[in-house]
């Protein structure tokens, strides 16, 4: 029999008056249980409840991540301290997910987790005695399970509503999804993500397959994290990994399932350079290999724990780790990825500004990528080559091997990675004081870091961009570029790097005889200035000290006058 969508919506339009009547103005603790017939309602139903308590701070929390024995214990633990410690009945907490603490997983066999029979136990902790009303959201057959199973808890249940489906959904048809190829922060990702999202909402909550629905979940948490990776949103990617490990955790058990999603979670940390977690990831992901004799991937793992290290600066353990890849690799005559790791020890040699041994490694991955057809990792190699002459003032071989890194990123279609080597042309020629071809490759690389929507590369390139007017006396145009690259570190957070482009505004005003706001300019640089940059501190000391002089001077001129 087909739904009436009408009366369903004028029976949760009551609900909703019921439920407010039931909220409002409490003066003691309680919970309230509630369901929706999917997440889609299940949503609407928060934000119109919240429209209609006021007077109560809201918070939600999800549960599904964690694997729930206690609910008294796990609120305690997850809850801010402004929830925990607020005054009684400041906070209605709406709490999520906790019917996927059901189940367990132990010795690969799917056991009850003894979450509901100590929900039984603990009622009267869990009723009485938090400072906040809680309401707790689950689906119709996680209500009938606590009914069933706990009837001391369920004989404490004054309130529960079960709000019905208000709108005819289209059927979603899981098939193996073809993650589309493009990059970064893009109309199409955003197209895409909104779409995972949509059938991550169209999930049923009341479902006899339950396993199904529960495996479809997790591979939609698994998408969007790594889509919102891709987008640079680092918490949205993290509260997916959390769903998905968590639900995995729990259920699941293909165990490499698991493996590789905490190896992506490790990789999204490096990313954004949260080291400390992502060590402990890639170590839970190599305890977790070892385990299963997963031989193959023991290499893999131990490259990524040495890029960490890398990017710490801790040069020891990093070649150490990136040793030991290698001879994993070998071992295990993965091939394919002896080319990166050389190119990563040589990125090691040349931050310790080694040359010797930096050029000798990339030369080494160059020819291991050759060797085992990787051509698309031969562009970065040559980029780093580049890299490594013009950080030694030997002008005429960059060049010569950041063209050939432009032609084998154009060849293997590294679109992403194309600007960043335009930008380095530019730096070369900028360096040569040739500054109108400097200009011609800055504006190729904004070109190709905006199309691919590399965001965050962005204000590096408008800086330079603003270098080169400056170097022209260009002053309108030198000013516009950096206020770009000021705008572009603000949306991309990296704020260390705005130092830079206000000293250079600063000089382009004191240029202009504009003493005050130069002086503003650097006043503000030299307070945002990175901690270890001991010279930039000095001269901006020193500009800071010859702008003022300036002032005064004109300042004595003008009493005189």
């Amino acid at each position: 029999m087909a739904e009436n969508f009408e009366q369903n919506k004028a029976h949760n339009a009551e609900l909703l008056e019921e439920a407010q009547f039931v909220l409002q103005q409490r003066t003691e603790p309680n919970i309230v249980l509630m369901s929706a017939s999917d997440y889609r309602l299940q949503r609407k139903m928060v934000e119109r409840l919240k429209a209609k308590l006021p007077e109560y701070q809201f918070y939600d929390i999800d549960l599904t991540p964690f694997k729930v024995v206690s609910l008294h214990k796990a609120l305690q633990e997850h809850l801010p301290a402004k929830v925990l410690y607020s005054p009684p009945i400041t906070f209605c907490v709406n709490v999520f997910g906790l019917e996927n603490s059901r189940l367990a997983s132990e010795d690969g066999k799917i056991i009850d987790s003894g979450m509901i029979a100590q929900l039984n136990y603990e009622r009267e902790v869990v009723f009485r005695k938090p400072n906040y009303l809680t309401i707790l959201w689950g689906d119709h057959d996680f209500f009938v399970q606590l009914q069933r199973q706990a009837p001391d808890f369920w004989s404490w249940v004054t309130y529960y509503f079960e709000f019905k489906q208000e709108e005819v959904y289209e059927e979603v048809i899981f098939e193996k999804e073809s993650v589309p190829e493009f990059s970064a922060r893009l109309p199409e990702r955003e197209e895409y993500i909104r779409s995972l999202e949509a059938k991550l909402e169209s999930l049923p909550l009341k479902d006899s397959d339950k396993s199904r629905t529960t495996q479809e979940r997790i591979n939609l948490y698994s998408l969007l994290a790594e889509e919102y990776a891709k987008y640079f949103d680092f918490e949205n990617s993290c509260r997916y990994y959390d769903k998905a490990i968590g639900l995995l955790e729990q259920i699941e058990e293909k165990e490499n399932i698991l493996t590789k999603l905490i190896y992506d979670y490790g990789t999204l940390n490096l990313k954004f350079k949260k080291f400390d977690r992502a060590i402990v990831l890639y170590k839970r992901v190599l305890n977790n290999i070892i385990e299963q004799k997963d031989l193959i991937n023991i290499g893999n793992t131990y490259h990524q724990i040495g890029s960490v290290y890398e990017m710490q600066g801790d040069w020891v353990n990093a070649l150490m780790n990136y040793s030991k890849a290698l001879d994993w690799n070998e071992k295990t005559f993965q091939l394919e990825f002896i080319g990166g790791t050389f190119h990563q020890i040589g990125m090691v040699f040349h931050q310790k500004q080694d040359w010797n041994q930096a050029l000798e490694s990339y030369l080494k991955a160059i020819y291991w990528n050759q060797v085992s057809k990787q051509y698309f990792q031969l562009g970065g190699s040559y980029h780093q080559i580049g890299r490594l002459y013009e950080s030694q003032n030997i002008w005429d071989l960059a060049l010569t091997n950041f063209n050939e890194a432009l032609k084998w990123k154009i060849e293997t279609n590294q679109d992403h990675e194309i600007g960043s080597t335009y930008h380095h042309i530019g730096r070369v020629y900028e360096s040569l004081k040739d500054h109108d071809i400097a200009l011609k490759h800055y504006q190729n690389a904004l070109k190709w870091k905006q199309d691919t929507g590399q965001i965050n590369e962005l204000g590096s390139t408008y800086h330079h961009i603003g270098i080169n007017y400056e170097k022209k006396k260009e002053w309108v145009l030198a000013i516009k570029n950096f206020e770009s690259a000021l705008n572009c570190y603000i949306a991309s957070k990296q704020y260390d790097q705005m130092a830079g482009t206000y000293y250079h505004i600063g000089r382009v005003k004191e240029e202009q005889n504009q003493f005050n706001e130069a002086l503003r300019m650097f006043v503000r640089a030299i307070h945002i200035i990175p901690d270890n940059s001991k010279q930039k501190y000095e001269m901006l000391k020193e500009a800071i000290q010859q702008v003022k002089i300036k002032i005064s001077e004109g300042q004595s001129t003008n009493v005189h006058s």
